[in-house]
């Protein structure tokens, strides 16, 4: 991880689009990120190297050893030039209402809609990774949100519910009361032996649940957490005040997927929410967007498409 002395640079588009004009440049930065003091040989501990950018690869001055460079990131093995991969992280990381892969791939004129699609989804693990990191603590909303399209109650009975649930978690902000940070989890059900873990993974001990009536909220008092809670039905104007970022996240959750990529298969859906979160937390940041989505694919551990696809 970086270290705190340490700060992301700062790219509007004209910024961004001087500094990386070709692939070279893209290579000169990446090694920079991976290597910010010096490159230590693995078998002869030198600091003297050079990069050969046409094999991808680093070479030790003392011992003539060789690394890949992209070794140990989401890039390793990937035929698709640095350039073109800097253009999609940064696609991602700095537009509002994301992406969809089709529009990726006309932009960055690559021929195959399925490399396209393995780009932006080894992109998305590494927002998940890297937002797997922290941990909500404070006021913290909970509720239980289902993603998936309408059903009739006979599609339902025949087929089976489409929709996933998650469990949704926005930390207030201490000083005013918006939101700060935000926090998906799947969910098997959403009682309480499925919603209490994904509590207990992602929220810090002490922390005041703010929730409406179910039981799973009760219960995790005896996990050490306090609770905020208030019956809806029974005062549906002082619920919707309660859980109102939650409310209007997962408006905005919705309208994105339906807007941006026109609904998400289930086996996704988890993928897609991940990305959306990684943008509000650091929404604040945007033209740090580019660095920090780049720092976070190049310190994530690669996932192959089997991975991607379970």
């Amino acid at each position: 991880m970086k270290k705190n002395s340490e700060k992301y640079e700062e790219m509007s588009l004209l910024e961004f689009q001087q500094k990386f004009p070709n692939e070279q440049k893209c290579w000169e930065y990446f090694y920079k990120v991976k290597w910010p003091e010096d490159y230590s040989c693995h078998k002869c501990g030198s600091s003297s190297s050079c990069l050969i950018t046409k094999r991808k690869i680093i070479q030790c001055n003392s011992c003539k050893s060789q690394k890949s460079v992209t070794s140990g990131t989401i890039f390793h093995k990937s035929r698709i030039p640095l350039h073109k991969w800097f253009w999609c992280i940064y696609f991602m990381a700095t537009s509002k209402k994301g992406v969809s892969t089709l529009y990726l791939q006309k932009q960055l004129s690559i021929k195959s809609y399925r490399t396209t699609w393995l780009m932006t989804h080894k992109i998305r693990h590494a927002m998940a990774c890297r937002d797997a990191q922290y941990r909500l603590a404070g006021n913290i909303e909970t509720d239980e949100i289902f993603i998936g399209g309408k059903q009739s109650l006979d599609e339902r009975r025949e087929f089976g519910t489409n929709k996933t649930s998650f469990l949704i978690m926005v930390q207030e902000n201490d000083k005013h009361g918006g939101p700060r940070f935000l926090n998906f989890e799947e969910l098997e059900s959403i009682y309480e032996e499925h919603v209490i873990p994904a509590i207990k993974k992602h929220i810090v001990k002490g922390s005041t649940l703010k929730s409406d009536g179910a039981g799973a909220y009760v219960k995790a008092k005896e996990s050490g957490y306090k609770n905020e809670r208030v019956v809806v039905y029974k005062d549906p104007e002082k619920g919707h005040d309660h859980l109102k970022w939650v409310n209007l996240i997962t408006s905005n959750l919705k309208r994105y997927l339906l807007s941006t990529h026109h609904g998400v298969f289930p086996k996704y859906r988890k993928s897609f929410l991940a990305e959306f979160a990684y943008r509000f937390n650091r929404r604040f940041w945007p033209n740090q967007a580019f660095d920090r989505l780049l720092y976070a694919c190049v310190y994530c551990d690669p996932a192959t498409l089997d991975e991607l696809t379970d």
